[in-house]
């Protein structure tokens, strides 16, 4: 896998955001990979079968394995919307963070989390990639990111 390669070549570590059909590749890598790959990783409403979109479907759904994931990244946490996300409708905090036993953010309204949906720059999560105390869904009632 591309991504595997690309990581490795990283002088350390770093900190993943994985947003969509990423999130679906982070969980299909971290099941294949015995490594760490990560320091910390977000995965942001990450797509579903139940979306019934062609494109992913080969990709969805992807391995659901704890222990790969505690291995890949020393801490994972997974950010949606807690319904309404047209490419997850069974809802993810059910179908991924519960079965993987991740912490989870939810976004009352946020649909997929996209430019569609209203959002754009997620400056919170830039304050949470340098600084694992902060917290990535700050600000997040008024549509703004913050």
């Amino acid at each position: 896998m591309a991504l595997a390669g690309e990581l490795g070549a990283l002088p350390g570590p770093p900190v993943a955001l994985c947003h969509s059909l990423g999130a679906v590749a982070w969980l299909h890598l971290a099941a294949r990979e015995r490594r760490p790959l990560a320091t910390r990783a977000l995965l942001v409403a990450p797509p579903s079968a139940g979306a019934r979109v062609a494109e992913i479907a080969e990709f969805v759904p992807p391995p659901l394995d704890r222990e790969a994931v505690a291995r890949t990244a020393e801490e994972t946490r997974m950010v949606c919307a807690p319904s309404g996300d047209p490419y997850c409708p069974e809802g993810a905090r059910d179908l991924y963070a519960g079965p993987l036993g991740i912490p989870v953010d939810e976004i009352p309204g946020g649909a997929h989390l996209n430019t569609d949906a209203g959002y754009g720059a997620w400056p919170a999560v830039e304050r949470w990639c340098r600084n694992p105390a902060a917290v990535p869904v700050e600000g997040h009632s008024d549509g703004n990111l913050a």
